[in-house]
């Protein structure tokens, strides 16, 4: 169990030793104005109108009416600095008002500019020299380049950088018995808000966490930061809400604050970096708010892990821009106003391990830089001993630099966990092992039970119907083909859009046909708020130009999608629906042509969920105008349940017909099929009890089950007759001794050539699929249990794919463009045989096709295998309420703290600097 101490320490750095200790490339000029040798200035204060001066561009002094009794003169001297008050972490010369022993009746207000190339990061103070040394000012604030302070006496005043140290205590106290001792790291980064998946990343990462905390009690849980954006809806519903309650669910030790986490604004980041368990990092940021204790991250942590003591320090990168790419050339902005950002990592670096590195063991920087950075860094700043990264996006690496120092950089997106343990003497505090393992995350099969009900909370709270079926996909959408529906929603959501130049290439991720969800619209275009505190790179806008430029625009961007209206009248103006990129910059994508009223629209997304929403309102597929399956009647679903012991191959109702596979008219079927009891057959019941089921044997290549389809042709291939878009879906058990074995089950040549082989086969693993491009295997069935198999069939020339289902669960589809006319039907489909005589002996329960592709929320209400398989339709109605995925989501209640917070933001969104 953990026992953690916290407090914190404001340290002042050691200017001297950073200037001795810095390559030539690091050298920091403290004072960049060095002055020449002091000279006095003499000014007058009058009792009536106070005194209001800028002495110098380095100082400012204001002086309220009435802050003396008498008109009184003042002098100012300014004395360069020197290495006494460098010492002591003062950054400017010295600025001297006199007499000193003036006291005023009002606090008179003296602001000090802060030095051009000052870029060591910490707070910056005012500070006065006394007796006893400099003495910070506690009310300090920051301000357009200058640091003010209000004082009631006259002085020595200087900026002074002091650094915000947080030290805590983890695991038991240190044994002095131990010659040895483990530190171990879980380092994730890189989450982006994949916590509301169904793989539940974040509970199993969270038990895998606790697991190796149960082995290793000096374990720290750490994260390479970007916790925001490019994950589950619920965090665009919440803005930003969402994410941090799960980040702060996770309970990580140490973290650090990513590009992407400065998305919502200067309110949340403040929130996201109060936390009650983690420490947060943000050693090349400062705040300049009012209170300098809303902001909870700190510059430094000592961490006492046994008998080890760890310095940690955190990087934060660059931000990106409405284009898409990093700002990397100077100057380059802040994320977001309040928050002054330093880009000159190595400096930071170099000084926070040379004021620190006689107090710790063990040097940890905590980085969101990338890999290259942090490899720079590291080797050029001697005494970093462990860089736990992220930021890449490459895949988990690990490196040990020629100086010692190991670099890591772990998975993203939630995928995978890096497990570093480090073996330390206690005597020296020298380190004597490393070792360093990897897994992914979906190969946990613990679910830590409190992180997945926060989550579950979570996503019930704020996206009740992230998973719900919205609208239905008829086909597999190329990039081209998704935009223009993207097009067709933003002309939807704002009718006054005449025409929409969209480039494909935004989108990111295609979906599949069948049911669509909001996820499903979120990843299409995951939102990125770039820059932090503004919509979406890839959110719409609508622009207003003349006809002739928008001919002009259709020429420049031939390879974009276009929706033009019939004419195009050169003199009118037309409101265009852009992305951000192309509608903040037209003179990167267009030829001499302006804008006038740019304003955004929404976020794609957001877009697409209305547009959805209205289609199947109308019973109309999102992507084409066939009328959805839902409102039409059942007619082309065919179940069988082997219930009527004198016809067990009829069905229980539908048009198409089962029969035994005989091309060779041997009479097979009757002699090798039987039908019988679950308890005749010594097989286990079904869960709801025994059944009536068939018992099928290993079927030669002429022998198996033939379905006749008597369906109407659809799909891709409806003008050759054949059967597109089609469901198989049975109740199946297969002995345990075949479990090793492959097993066919659906072949859709039905002359069953022996040239060709099944198309759909169990594996020895009880995946289900076909081996094709890339994995074609999903779920995994067990042997000696009923389990509800059921296959969706989207055939076509290009973009065809399969879904499966195990037990109502969807399991995984295979979209990799292998999915042509082989697996659409001509007349009839054959199960349970093989060319090849890939089958095993096995029971089948029921049996049901539909000579139309089945939803999600269909094959979810079939649900697991039962005594009886039925399906009862859904008509859908024009004013169909959407049905919730939570059916007891609790309600959405106004965020205190967000309310408070506006007490003193206003109600003004904040806005990138």
């Amino acid at each position: 169990m953990l026992a953690l101490t916290w407090f914190r320490l404001v340290v002042i750095i050691s200017l001297s030793v950073l200037l001795s200790a810095c390559g030539a490339g690091d050298a920091v000029t403290p004072n960049p104005n060095l002055p020449t040798p002091p000279q006095a200035n003499n000014y007058l204060i009058t009792s009536s109108s106070g005194l209001s001066v800028s002495i110098n561009e380095n100082i400012e002094i204001t002086v309220a009416a009435n802050s003396v009794d008498s008109d009184t003169e003042i002098s100012y001297e300014n004395t360069a600095l020197d290495e006494a008050a460098t010492a002591q972490g003062i950054i400017t010369s010295l600025h001297t008002l006199a007499p000193e022993s003036l006291t005023f009746q009002k606090p008179i207000t003296i602001s000090l500019k802060i030095p051009d190339d000052y870029a060591l990061g910490g707070q910056l103070y005012l500070a006065r020299l006394t007796a006893a040394g400099w003495i910070t000012i506690d009310n300090s604030t920051v301000s357009e380049r200058f640091v003010s302070a209000q004082v009631s006496q006259l002085g020595t005043f200087a900026i002074r950088m002091q650094r915000i140290v947080e030290q805590r205590n983890m695991g038991t106290a240190c044994d002095a018995n131990a010659s040895e001792q483990a530190v171990r790291f879980v380092h994730v980064a890189d989450l982006h808000a994949r916590f509301g998946y169904q793989q539940q990343y974040f509970s199993r990462i969270k038990a895998y966490h606790k697991q190796v905390l149960a082995e290793t009690p000096y374990t720290l849980f750490t994260n390479g930061g970007d916790d925001y954006e490019k994950g589950t809806v619920a965090e665009q519903i919440s803005q930003g809400l969402a994410t941090d309650e799960a980040i702060k669910a996770m309970r990580f030790d140490l973290r650090v604050i990513g590009n992407h986490d400065y998305a919502w604004g200067p309110e949340t980041l403040i929130n996201f970096s109060q936390d009650s368990h983690a420490t947060v990092l943000a050693s090349n940021t400062r705040y300049e708010g009012e209170s300098k204790t809303d902001f909870g991250a700190v510059d430094f942590a000592k961490v006492q892990v046994g008998c080890i003591t760890l310095g940690v320090f955190g990087m934060t990168s660059v931000p990106w821009n409405e284009l898409d790419r990093p700002l990397q050339d100077d100057p380059i902005p802040d994320f977001i106003k309040q928050f002054k950002m330093s880009w000159q990592w190595q400096q930071i670096a170099q000084s926070i391990v040379n004021q620190y590195a006689a107090e710790v063991d063990y040097m940890v920087m905590l980085s969101h830089l990338g890999e290259g950075l942090d490899t720079k860094i590291a080797t050029n700043v001697q005494g970093i001993d462990l860089v736990l990264g992220g930021h890449t996006h490459g895949g988990e690496s690990f490196t040990t630099l020629n100086n010692g120092a190991l670099v890591i950089q772990p998975d993203f997106y939630a995928k995978g966990i890096t497990d570093l343990n480090l073996t330390f003497s206690t005597g020296d505090k020298t380190l004597k092992n490393i070792d360093y393992k990897t897994l992914k995350t979906d190969t946990i099969t613990e679910r830590d039970a409190a992180t997945q009900q926060a989550i579950d909370t979570i996503m019930g709270r704020y996206a009740p119907d992230a998973q719900t079926e919205i609208a239905i996909s008829e086909n597999y959408l190329n990039a081209m083909q998704l935009t223009a529906v993207t097009a067709a929603a933003v002309q939807h959501s704002k009718q006054t859009i005449s025409a929409a130049l969209l480039n494909p290439e935004l989108v990111q991720k295609r979906w599949t046909p069948g049911a669509l969800t909001q996820e499903d619209f979120h990843k299409a275009y995951y939102v990125e708020r770039q820059p932090s505190n503004t919509p979406g790179f890839n959110s719409l806008y609508t622009v207003t130009v003349s006809g002739t430029d928008l001919n002009a625009m259709l020429a420049d961007q031939p390879d974009w999608f276009l929706l033009t209206p019939d004419t195009i009248e050169a003199a009118a103006n037309y409101q265009v629906a852009l992305f951000k990129g192309p509608a903040l910059n037209p003179e990167l994508f267009f030829n001499g042509v302006t804008f006038n009223d740019v304003a955004p629209i929404a976020e794609a997304w957001w877009l697409l969920d209305q547009y959805a929403r209205f289609r199947t309102s109308q019973c109309l597929h999102i992507d084409t105008d066939t009328p959805l399956n839902a409102c039409q009647d059942s007619a082309n679903i065919t179940i069988w349940n082997f219930t009527d012991s004198s016809n067990p191959l009829k069905a229980d109702f539908g048009p198409s017909t089962l029969s035994y596979f005989d091309p060779d008219n041997k009479g097979w079927g009757p002699e090798k099929t039987r039908f019988g009891s679950t308890s005749a057959f010594n097989i286990a019941d079904l869960a709801d009890g025994p059944a009536t089921v068939m018992a099928f044997t290993d079927h030669s290549p002429t022998e198996g089950l033939e379905i006749t389809l008597n369906t109407a042709a659809n799909g891709d291939f409806a003008n050759e007759g054949r059967v597109s878009d089609y469901t198989l879906v049975m109740d199946i058990y297969w002995p345990y001794a075949t479990k090793d074995i492959y097993r066919a089950l659906i072949q859709t040549d039905a002359t069953n050539d022996l040239n060709n082989d099944a198309d759909i086969f169990i594996s020895p693993f009880g995946g289900l699929g076909i081996s094709t491009t890339d994995s074609g295997y999903f779920g995994r069935s067990q042997p000696d249990n009923w389990h509800r198999i059921a296959f969706v069939f989207y055939s076509a020339p290009e973009n065809g794919v399969f879904e499966v289902y195990i037990d109502g669960e969807f399991k995984g589809v295979k979209r990799d463009g292998d999915i042509g006319k082989r697996w659409s039907l001509d007349q009839a489909v054959l199960l349970l045989t093989d060319n090849n005589y890939e089958t095993e002996p096995g029971y089948l329960n029921a049996l049901l096709y539909a000579g139309r592709a089945m939803t999600r929320a269909e094959i979810k209400s079939m649900g697991h295998a039962k005594t009886k398989l039925t399906f009862q339709q859904a008509t859908r109605t024009l004013n169909q309420t959407i049905k919730r995925h939570y059916q007891q989501a609790p309600a959405i209640k106004p965020n205190l703290w967000l309310k408070q917070r506006q007490r003193f933001f206003g109600t003004h969104k904040s806005v990138n600097n």
